[in-house]
């Protein structure tokens, strides 16, 4: 009787041991989980603001005119020029910036952004993209209306820009989102110009 009441004991010791390790088990899949997709937001992120740097920061380089660089400034969409290389024969870069759906995504949010160099180099950034959202202001800091009005583009001097990217996959706490917001301050459009 003793033996069977030992015996018991130890199985019902040895179940919740088990218990215990299969729960932390399931714990640490799942934190790993949400790791690995918040640096994949964070590392799309960061390939996604790097090339928009580099061409914010470019608007208006080598034009006659810098303060004409941009033609259309709305809330998700901007086209801007610069030329490449104002040494050599003019070669004038168009970039369009705009968001476009993605067909065959589950998560309905979910938009990609496109980048079109002179109408033929096209680029699509698939990151999961839920928000790309445009504000301009003025050299007087004051924010303008979008779509700015074709007269009240050569006034911008300052875009900000606000990207959210959410992963694809719904974890227990939400989606996994990465957030980036920014101001830039295009050199060439600064109030020298005028």
């Amino acid at each position: 009787m003793n033996a069977i009441r030992e015996s018991i004991l130890a199985l019902f010791l040895a179940g919740w041991i088990i218990m215990i390790a299969l729960r932390v088990n399931t714990n640490t899949t799942l934190h790993l989980y949400h790791t690995q997709q918040n640096v994949l937001n964070q590392e799309s992120m960061h390939l996604l603001t790097d090339i928009i740097e580099y061409d914010f920061r470019k608007i208006g380089h080598g034009l006659l005119n810098p303060l004409g660089a941009i033609q259309v400034a709305d809330s998700n969409r901007i086209v801007f020029s610069y030329d490449k290389d104002p040494s050599l024969a003019y070669d004038s870069i168009k970039v369009v910036y705009k968001m476009a759906p993605i067909v065959r995504r589950s998560h309905v949010f979910n938009k990609m952004l496109i980048r079109k160099e002179n109408s033929t180099k096209i680029t699509r950034f698939p990151f999961g993209i839920s928000r790309f959202h445009l504000k301009y202001y003025n050299k007087l800091g004051q924010l303008l209306p979008t779509p700015v009005v074709s007269d009240s583009l050569a006034s911008i001097r300052e875009i900000e820009v606000s990207i959210t990217l959410e992963s694809n996959n719904l974890s227990e706490k939400g989606y996994d989102r990465a957030r980036y917001v920014s101001r830039f301050v295009p050199k060439n459009l600064l109030s020298h110009y005028e």
